[in-house]
């Protein structure tokens, strides 16, 4: 349906010639009308949701410079029931993630990802594509389907995603040229990056039949800074006789991001007759990032504040207060000591490579009645990390004031106590913390359709077919090893700032921090970024003390797991249709059976760590055990779908199949690990609980029962109306929930202990998860307008969503379990709007984009502590948490106008975030409701380019 700006010109040569033929078309119908390219392409995406055979929604290239999206995520957004997650993760909503990282269909995140009509995926221990990490301008077009038939690969209980790249046959004869490039910039990175990208393509009829190439190539280069302002979880806090809910500390933090994505494609067909066609088929994209992240922050679970001096909500919660300051639970006064704040330099950099290489043949013997599709594919996908995190500690005072009644929060300290933090003499190195990921996946996959074509009956034709494929994947992870430098109790000095080598350290200045939105203490010192980039983490600790929590790198095979999934899959298909003076109706009804076998193999791990425990300091060993296993399913997936047209501009389409997820390698890891979580700044830090995560291979695959009844008009070209009402049942969903159990913690002094642990485990869900809603949405040119007018166009779309997903459990602030949550990344209400304008040369789009808030998760990394909550001086109760974390609604604004100078020329200008929007997220499980827990702000970014064809 909605025709969104996806590659520059890879196709400008069609492009062009469908703009010519479209423009005559429309001068048939009415003289007023002139169609370029881009409208032309709005149109072909239309033409293909119209002339489906189940329900989809088009994206399709040719529509340069309407829209400044980055990436394949940005580029989806505009599709009705489609909406994307702005953080590295759905359930990681710490990070923020300035082009997207994942995208929901209905709301549901199992959507499967394919490239032509083949799975394709990314090796990051998941089942599909790292949308992120593709290469927009080398994709043709996008299908998003919302319903499936027997035919199409199993996978996505939310709709599939395929990838469809241009083939040479889809040229005309000769040889075609096409080139982009273009300049960004974003106001808070204040770096200009650039993107280039060049197609060539031909096609021609030799002696040894049709012969034909595409070679197309894309690289870009994006420089972005996300800064944020997050809170700690609000404690119940029992001041002078009353309950308050006051926040455990603060984080705030800039992360400078850059990316380097390239893309490779190249096809070749051959047909040395009629009705036989070869056609073989690479694809590469790689993705290379590179960050650094500054952070000050404070975690105490004592802090408190004078009720008379600060102000609440009705329940509690704590608004604002000039002073917030450490309590001393033995007596419920201030402690009067100074509040230790942490700080944390971050530096990482990743590498990921996903490369598909597959042949296939197409054979119609004679012209008949039988055609024969066969396909061989081979992926390789790999990703690397490197992370380092160097942590600091300065001392404030023994207060901060915290304003959390704006729109954006406020940190305060007594200015005279400023001065001070430019002293690196106040700054003591604290620890070091390095993380190595090393991911390798293979898939190999053969697939064999037949079609038979019945005659002119009801009966079209027959189609059957058998997909054999094997997944295997090889995962190195080496966790967070979080280990002390030199802190006295360990046997080393304490080393301050101002005795480290020169160029160790730097000053750090939170410039136009939330493009000065946010007032909080902007120069601090950290460890210097190159430090932390460079140096290796036994190198740092022989310079500031301490040991190394583990080994450097990889300790083998204890921080290997091992995946494999097989997968055995046949169908049966049917397609009929029939038409009546002018009435029509078709579809296709079928089954397809699946066998898959999970297996996975790994280590339980504990990791070393380090805390205090009731004035006694504990180290924990490194240990490991072994662990394997794994499971079989087959399934059973019927698929209908009916199109009614009562007359030609009318569908009526009404679907019902049943899809399947299988779980992600993640979910069916069979390592895990066991870690300690703390609180405060002390060298060590203060024990809290015990904490294990796992998966589990034998997780069931998660199906859903979809019910899908729509209605379309298309009363004349680039003019449409639909609504869609839907319903699915989800079982079998993967939730990881919180509970407690007992495991053996061992310690480097070779005692152990009996512990009580709060686990986070994969486990499917007992109870079945519902989602209904609808869409609607429509486009409208005003073609009957006359002369310049007729150019202005108006698209909009609207999805409600509801949900209920009793599986899936939290724990608020009192530990009390609740399970009202909706499904995980389902927004209810969602919005695209967007104003319209094309007549040659000029083709302008102002597009909003807004989705209302959804849960992120319930097991979150910070939110899901152990407290104690006093009642009384030396008087307390300890209490175990899992608050669900939500993203508040969020609304963009991005415009783009591409003037077109001749055939061969085009130029545009574009804008992202220009409303310079603030991405919240929110934690629940408090009887006032919804907290905030972080905000985000990125760069406004602009562009301009120019595009070429010939």
């Amino acid at each position: 349906m909605i025709s969104v700006a996806m590659m520059s010109v890879a196709c400008g040569g069609q492009a062009f010639a469908q703009s010519d033929e479209g423009a005559s078309q429309g001068s048939a119908e009415t003289d007023a009308i002139v169609v370029t390219g881009r409208r032309a392409a709005l149109e072909s995406a239309e033409n293909r949701k119209k002339n489906a055979i189940t329900i989809v929604d088009s994206v399709v290239a040719d529509d340069a410079g309407k829209l400044p999206d980055n990436s394949i995520t940005e580029v989806l957004q505009r599709v009705p029931g489609v909406t994307i997650v702005r953080f590295a993760a759905i359930n990681d909503p710490d990070h923020y993630s300035v082009e997207g990282s994942g995208i929901q269909i209905r709301g549901l995140s199992g959507v499967a990802s394919r490239l032509n009509g083949r799975e394709i995926f990314s090796a990051n221990a998941g089942r599909s594509l790292l949308w992120g990490d593709v290469t927009p301008e080398l994709m043709q077009a996008v299908d998003v389907y919302k319903s499936s038939s027997a035919d199409q690969i199993e996978g996505g209980t939310g709709g599939s995603v395929d990838l469809r790249t241009k083939l040479p046959f889809d040229f005309s004869e000769g040889l075609h040229f096409a080139g982009s490039g273009d300049l960004s910039f974003g106001d808070l990175a204040t770096k200009t990056d650039y993107s280039v990208s060049g197609l060539v393509a031909g096609k021609w009829q030799t002696g040894i039949g049709e012969i034909g190439f595409v070679l197309d190539a894309a690289y870009s280069q994006l420089t972005s800074v996300s800064q944020f302002v997050r809170m700690e979880p609000m404690f119940r806090t029992r001041i002078q006789g009353n309950d308050y809910f006051i926040p455990g500390g603060y984080t705030y933090g800039q992360e400078d991001f850059q990316r380097k994505r390239d893309g490779l494609y190249g096809a070749l067909q051959w047909a040395p007759s009629n009705d036989l066609t070869f056609t073989g088929v690479f694809f590469q994209s790689r993705y290379r990032s590179t960050s650094d992240e500054f952070g000050s922050f404070v975690t105490s679970q004592n802090l408190a504040v004078d009720p008379s001096q600060s102000t609440f909500d009705d329940f509690g919660g704590l608004i604002s207060s000039p002073a917030v300051f450490q309590r001393d639970n033995a007596t419920f006064l201030p402690s009067g000591a100074p509040i230790t704040t942490g700080g944390t330099t971050g530096a990482w950099n990743s590498r990921t490579k996903t490369q598909d290489i597959s042949g296939s043949v197409k054979w119609n013997p004679g012209g008949g009645p039988l055609t024969v599709d066969a396909a061989y594919q081979h992926i390789t996908s790999s990703s690397k990390m490197h992370r380092m995190t160097v942590f600091r500690t300065v001392d404030f005072p023994t207060s901060f004031g915290l304003d959390l009644g704006g729109k954006l929060p406020a940190i305060s300290v007594d200015p005279a106590f400023v001065p001070s933090l430019l002293d690196p003499a106040n700054y003591d190195w604290q620890a070091a913390m390095p993380h190595d990921e090393d991911n390798r996946g293979k898939l190999d996959s053969a697939q064999l359709d037949l079609t038979y074509a019945t005659g002119d009956g009801f009966l079209k034709s027959i189609k059957a077919g058998g997909r054999w494929a094997k997944r295997t994947e090889r995962d190195l992870n080496n966790g967070y090893a979080w280990a002390a430098l030199g802190q006295e109790w360990n046997g080393y000095p304490i080393i301050p700032f101002s005795q480290s080598r020169p160029g160790d350290i730097q000053l750090y200045t939170f410039k136009n921090f939330f493009h000065g939105g946010v007032s909080l203490p902007a120069s601090q010192y950290f460890p210097d970024v190159d430090f932390a980039r460079n140096v290796g983490v036994d190198e740092i600790h022989d310079i500031y003390g301490g040991t190394a929590g583990r080994p450097e790198g990889f300790v083998l095979p204890n921080d290997r797991t091992d995946y494999s999934t097989k997968t055995l899959a046949g169908y049966v298909m049917a397609n009929f249709g029939t038409e009546w003076d002018q009435a029509s109706i078709t579809g296709n009804v079928g089954a397809r059976v699946v066998n898959v076998k999970n297996a996975s193999s790994g280590y339980f791990q504990q990791n070393t760590a380090q805390f205090v425990r009731n004035g006694v300091i504990y180290s924990l060993s490194d240990a490991a055990q072994v662990r394997s296993g794994g499971a079989e399913f087959t399934r059973v997936l019927p698929a209908v779908n009916v199109t009614y047209s009562p007359i030609e501009p009318v569908k009526i389409r009404a679907a019902y199949n049943i899809t399947m997820d299988n779980q992600s390698f993640n979910s069916l890891r069979a390592s895990g690990s066991l870690g300690v979580q703390t609180t405060g700044q002390g060298s060590p830090p203060d024990f809290a609980n015990y904490t294990t995560t796992s998966g589990d291979p034998t997780l069931k695959p998660t199906m859903s029962n979809n019910f899908d009844l729509s209605a379309e008009w298309y009363p004349s070209a680039g003019t449409s109306l639909h609504v869609a009402a839907f319903y699915k049942r989800i079982t079998d969903s993967v939730v990881f929930g919180s509970t407690q159990r007992v495991e053996t913690v061992q310690f480097t002094d070779g005692t152990s202990e009996q512990a009580t642990v709060t686990t986070n485990e994969a486990r499917t869900a007992d109870k079945a998860a519902t989602v209904k809603g609808f869409e609607a949405g429509g486009r409208l040119f005003l073609d009957r307008l006359p002369g310049w007018f007729s150019g202005i166009g108006f698209e909009a779309n609207y999805t409600f969503l509801d949900s209920k997903n009793p599986g899936d459990v939290y724990y608020d602030i009192d530990g009390v379990a609740h399970n009202d949550v909706p499904l995980q990344g389902l927004s209810k209400h969602n919005v695209n709007l967007a104003f319209l304008y094309e007549h040659n040369p000029f083709s302008l789009r102002v597009a909003y984009s807004w989705r209302s808030k959804y849960l992120q998760s319930t097991n979150a990394n910070g939110t899901n502590q152990s407290y104690n909550f006093f009642t009384a001086p030396n008087q307390s109760t300890n209490i175990a948490t899992n608050l669900p974390i939500y993203g508040a609604d969020y609304g963009t604004l991005d415009a783009g106008i591409t003037v077109r100078v001749n055939e061969n020329l085009s130029v545009q200008l574009q804008g992202t975030n220009i409303l310079n929007a603030t991405q919240k997220t929110l934690m629940g499980g408090y009887p006032g409701g919804l907290y905030g827990r972080s905000w985000f702000q990125s760069d406004r970014r602009y562009r301009m380019g120019v595009n070429v064809t010939f």
